[in-house]
C-alpha cells in the first residue's frame, strides 16, 4: 500500500503545483490539463492503496488516525473531480488539490496500526454499524470541504467587487452563482451524511455499550459542527441565506471539522484512535 499510496502523494503534489500555476501565472489550458491527468492518476493510486490496504487487514481501513487521513484525502478527490466534470471550474483545483495532497502526506507519514483485530473483536457485531458510521463521516467531512473552498472563492471574489481591484485572479475565478451553487449543494450532501453519521453512531453506541451518549469531547464537536450546518441550512431554505453569510459560517464549520479531526488522536475518550 506505501508505494501506491506514495505514487498518489506524488501524482496530487504535482497536479497541485501545475493547479496553482495555471491558475494564478498562466491561461494556458495545457498546464491545467496537466494538472487534471495527474490528479486523476493520483486518485487511481490513491484508490488502489485503499483497496489493498482493505483486502490486506480485511477490513474497511477506517481504524487508525493514518487510514482516516487517507480515506478523507481520497473522498475530498472524488468530490473535486466530480465538481470539475459538472461545473468546469479551474480555480477550485488550486484550491482542493493542495488539500488532497496534505491529507495524502499525512497518510504516507503516518504509521500504519500493526494489528486491529482486537477492536474488531472488541466492536463485535457492531462492527459493520460503527465501520458505516465511521464512512458517513468522512463523507462528510470532505463534502465540507469542498463546501469551505467553494466559500473562500465566494469570499476572495466579492471583495474584489466591492473594492473594484481585479487582478489578474480576477477572470480565472468562477462565478458568484457558481461558488454558492457548489457551496448549497456540498452542504446538503455533507449535512444529510453528517447526520446519518450521527445517527448511526448513537446506535451503535447503544448495541455496543448500551448507551446513545458518553459524553467525550469528539461527540460535543460533532453535535456542535452539527448544529453549524443546521443553521445554515435552516437560513438557506427559510430565509434565503446566500453568499457572504452562508459562506463565514461554513467556514467556521470546517474550522470544527479540523478540530474534530485533529481530536480523533489526541482526545482521550471513546472515539479516539491511534
Amino acid at each position: 500500500m506505501s508505494t501506491l499510496l506514495l505514487i498518489a502523494v506524488a501524482c496530487y503534489a504535482f497536479g497541485a503545483g501545475h493547479a496553482i500555476f495555471t491558475v494564478w501565472r498562466t491561461p494556458n489550458p495545457r498546464w491545467f490539463w496537466i494538472a487534471l491527468w495527474l490528479m486523476a492518476a493520483g486518485f487511481a493510486a490513491h484508490t488502489s492503496s485503499i483497496v489493498v490496504r482493505g483486502w490486506e487487514v480485511a477490513r474497511c481501513p477506517l481504524l487508525s488516525y493514518q487510514e482516516v487521513c487517507s480515506f478523507l484525502g481520497w473522498s475530498i478527490a472524488a468530490y473535486f473531480l466530480g465538481a470539475y466534470l459538472w461545473y468546469r471550474s479551474k480555480s477550485f483545483a488550486a484550491f482542493a488539490m493542495p488539500m488532497v495532497f496534505l491529507f495524502a502526506l499525512a497518510a504516507w507519514l503516518l504509521p500504519a496500526p500493526s494489528d486491529t483485530a482486537a477492536v474488531l473483536k472488541f466492536y463485535g457485531q457492531t462492527a459493520s454499524l460503527l465501520t458505516l458510521h465511521a464512512v458517513l463521516f468522512v463523507f462528510a467531512y470532505a463534502a465540507f470541504a469542498i463546501l469551505f473552498v467553494a466559500a473562500i472563492l465566494y469570499i476572495v471574489q466579492e471583495r474584489q467587487l466591492k473594492q473594484k481591484q481585479f487582478g489578474p485572479l480576477w477572470s480565472r475565478l468562477p462565478s458568484l452563482d457558481t461558488c454558492d451553487d457548489v457551496s448549497g449543494k456540498a452542504l446538503m450532501i455533507g449535512f444529510v451524511l453528517l447526520t446519518l453519521g450521527i445517527l448511526t453512531g448513537i446506535v451503535g453506541s447503544r448495541r455496543l455499550n448500551g448507551v446513545y451518549w458518553h459524553g467525550d469531547p469528539l461527540e460535543f464537536l460533532s453535535l456542535a459542527t452539527w448544529l453549524i450546518y443546521f443553521c445554515v441550512v435552516h437560513y438557506r431554505l427559510t430565509a434565503g441565506w446566500r453568499g457572504r453569510r452562508a459562506a463565514w459560517l461554513g467556514i467556521v464549520g470546517f474550522a470544527m471539522v479540523i478540530v474534530s479531526l485533529v481530536g480523533i488522536g489526541w482526545f482521550n475518550g471513546f472515539h479516539s484512535i491511534g
